[in-house]
């Protein structure tokens, strides 16, 4: 079986973001949610999951990002929610995101994707951004409420990342980061 890159692409968190987002993180562990609490370096904001590949495509997968971020302008948008897929009662997967659309994201979101599509990657209609911080892999359970003040956030960029296997857990690397200029 040949090689084939796992790949998303992200929002890379600045310094204050992430720890706020480590802090947040720590709250909910205290609160006894039984999980695998993701890392302070793979936080990120999921803009598009692409999911295997094939390695002739990450060329043109770059390129389209390269595109897109010449004409999305950089945006700030708030993180002030505590979420989970597939829902609050049912988790799986813990994230912290925006209770509140944000032009800026939309723009991003729409113009990846869209592009990502022509390349015949498919993707959910409805885009929540999230920055995931646990995974429960055991019973599933109601989501435990912990109060944080909002994150105000700037983006400035985007980022292409492979997830590949580590030693406990999954790793990302960057592939390329392309400052958005529109």
């Amino acid at each position: 079986m040949s090689y084939r890159p796992k790949l998303f692409t992200g929002i890379n968190l600045d310094g204050m973001t992430r720890s706020c987002c480590v802090l947040i993180k720590r709250r909910l562990e205290v609160t006894g949610l039984y999980a695998h609490y993701e890392k302070a370096d793979k936080l990120h904001l999921t803009v598009a999951f692409l999911g295997w590949v094939n390695p002739d495509q990450v060329d043109v997968i770059e390129k389209t990002l390269r595109e897109t971020a010449a004409r999305v302008a950089p945006f700030s948008m708030t993180l002030d929610k505590i979420g989970a897929f597939p829902h609050e009662r049912n988790a799986h997967i813990v994230w912290i995101g925006s209770s509140e659309k944000h032009p800026g994201f939309e723009a991003l979101s729409t113009e990846l994707r869209s592009g990502y599509e022509q390349l015949g990657f498919q993707f959910p209609k409805e885009t929540i951004p999230h920055v995931t911080i646990a995974r429960i892999k055991e019973n599933r359970t109601h989501l435990p409420n912990v109060d944080f003040t909002p994150m105000d956030m700037w983006v400035s960029g985007i980022t292409l990342f492979e997830s590949l296997p580590g030693e406990e857990t999954t790793r990302y690397e960057v592939l390329a980061e392309v400052e958005l200029a529109g």
